[in-house]
Order: C-alpha cells, then sequence, then structure tokens
C-alpha cells in the first residue's frame, strides 16, 4: 500500500536518484506525442481519400451522363432528323471507292 500511495502522488519522481525516472517519463511523453502526431497524419490520408472517391464517384456518373448524351446523337434516326432540318437527304448510290496505286 505504501508504494501505491508514492505513484499516486508522485513521490518516486522527487526521491534521490530519481534521475531515471525522469528519463523513462520524458521517453513514454516523447512517444505519446509521436504516436498522437502520426495518428493526426492517418486521419488527414483517410479523409482525403474519402475526398478523392466522392470526385471519382461525380466523375463516372458524368462520364455516363456524356456517354449516353453521345450515343443518342450518333443514332441514325437522330442523324437523319438533323439532316432534314439542313435540307440534306442521303444518298441513293453507295459511294465509290477510290483506290490510289
Amino acid at each position: 500500500m505504501n508504494n501505491l500511495n508514492k505513484i499516486i502522488l508522485g513521490n518516486f519522481l522527487i526521491e534521490k536518484g530519481s534521475f531515471k525516472k525522469w528519463r523513462f517519463v520524458t521517453v513514454l511523453f516523447v512517444m505519446a506525442v509521436i504516436m498522437i502526431f502520426s495518428s493526426h497524419l492517418v486521419d488527414k490520408k483517410i479523409i482525403s481519400i474519402a475526398d478523392v472517391k466522392y470526385e471519382i464517384s461525380i466523375l463516372e456518373s458524368e462520364f455516363l451522363e456524356n456517354r449516353k448524351t453521345v450515343m443518342e446523337l450518333r443514332m441514325e434516326s437522330n442523324v437523319l432528323s438533323f439532316m432534314k432540318e439542313r435540307k440534306i437527304k442521303s444518298s441513293i448510290n453507295p459511294p465509290n471507292k477510290i483506290i490510289v496505286k
């Protein structure tokens, strides 16, 4: 019980020859600070990864919307309607292949 009181009251740090104990406490404090700092760095990286994943999902949805729009514009019926607006008719004769020697 006496040793427990010394530890709780901190008497072991002010006794003679307590320099080694102070060094140990200092090492523990430095290690705790390093551990806290590294956990903060990890938290920052996790947050930045979450932000990048969110941006990727937005870009993927934009890509899908644009691909859908392009597919609709390339449909033959849409092309024919655009050509009718410009009064261009499709050719009756197929195109001729030109071979250059």
